[in-house]
């Protein structure tokens, strides 16, 4: 048994003429002019796929509905006119006007028609009728020389300044290789302080008395040495006195501590530090050795060893300290208690310099 159901032609709905044409593309208000065999007709609206036209003319007529014509339509533009020749149907027609349909809408004159279409969207043909309009720029373009010779001088440019920022950027590298290759700074701050003679221990052992006020030929300070003799020792002049830091009665002392400091009636500076042995080194090796104030000035200074120098080096210390002689002058009372830096300079050519 076969459920299949015919469906006769008479069942089926008529498709209408304007299937696919009715509202599909949008009208827009583009000035043109068609040529029928019964007569020339102003256009109001064109589209893809249909014509509408203004009141016919005295005498013309499009013809009725259904009717079909081999057509010339006209774009008429300033000094030329663009002419497009499509079939079309006429799909309505009155004494206000009439709409017309492209027969074949893929036809030969599509990629134009289309083309004017979306210029007139896009705003670039502003008028159609009597005028072509441009809404683009209305500078007048530079000859091709100027252009090049523009092109060129702004390479020109890009390259003085790319070379000019890459010399810059190769001397401060060469600056800063310079500088980290001929400059190092010792870690430890340098003070500058009043001039005096340092009293050190003689013996490992531990103070037992102290006494800073002390009068000159009295006994200034003793130590218990750990031999078990009582050393005294006593100020040999009239001086000011100023005990060294850590230094109290009961204190614990190695040989070459320093305990206090003997300021006599002038006022001279001094400048001591620590320096560290690979510091002390180049010093040693002929590396220029300044002292960098607090106050922006670079004062040239000798490092002088001194005994306890010596010692420390012989006890394997990291830091050994040293004395500062800087030239005459190069210091007064005002600097006295002023930090310091000490920074050692490397000479590239020695012999030169």
């Amino acid at each position: 048994m076969n459920d299949h159901t015919d469906i006769r032609a008479d069942d089926v709905a008529p498709i209408p003429a304007d299937f696919l044409f009715d509202r599909e593309h949008p009208v827009l208000p583009i000035p043109f002019t068609l040529h029928l065999p019964g007569g020339s007709f102003q256009g109001l609206g064109l589209s893809l796929t249909a014509l509408h036209l203004g009141p016919p003319p005295q005498g013309a007529r499009v013809g009725r509905a259904g009717a079909r014509h081999l057509a010339k339509l006209e774009f008429n533009c300033e000094g030329f006119s663009i002419d497009l020749y499509p079939e079309v149907t006429v799909t309505a027609s009155d004494a206000q006007g009439a709409v017309l349909q492209f027969t074949d809408p893929t036809g030969a004159h599509l990629p134009q028609l289309r083309y004017i279409l979306n210029s007139f969207i896009a705003g670039d043909l502003v008028s159609l009728g009597g005028l072509l309009g441009h809404t683009g720029p209305t500078r007048v373009k530079p000859a091709k020389s100027d252009q090049g010779a523009d092109r060129v001088g702004a390479g020109t440019a890009r390259r003085v300044a790319a070379v000019a920022l890459s010399g810059l950027l190769i001397l401060g590298a060469l600056a800063a290789i310079y500088q980290r290759y001929t400059t190092s700074y010792e870690p430890r701050p340098v003070f500058v302080t009043r001039q005096g003679n340092d009293m050190r221990a003689t013996s490992p052992g531990q103070i037992t008395f102290l006494n800073p006020e002390a009068k000159s030929g009295e006994v200034l300070y003793a130590i218990s040495a750990n031999s078990g003799d009582t050393l005294n020792f006593l100020l040999p002049c009239a001086c000011e006195v100023a005990l060294a830091s850590g230094i109290y009665s009961g204190a614990t002392v190695l040989p070459s501590d320093p305990i206090l400091t003997i300021f006599d009636t002038n006022v001279q500076v001094r400048v001591q530090t620590q320096m560290s042995i690979e510091g002390l080194t180049k010093a040693v090796n002929g590396e220029q050795v300044y002292l960098d104030m607090s106050d922006g000035r670079a004062i040239p200074v000798q490092v002088v060893q001194t005994s306890a120098t010596s010692e420390a080096a012989l006890r394997g210390d990291l830091y050994m300290p040293v004395v500062l002689l800087p030239d005459e002058g190069a210091l007064n009372v005002a600097d006295i208690g002023k930090p310091a830096r000490v920074r050692l300079k490397r000479q590239i050519f020695p012999g030169l310099i």
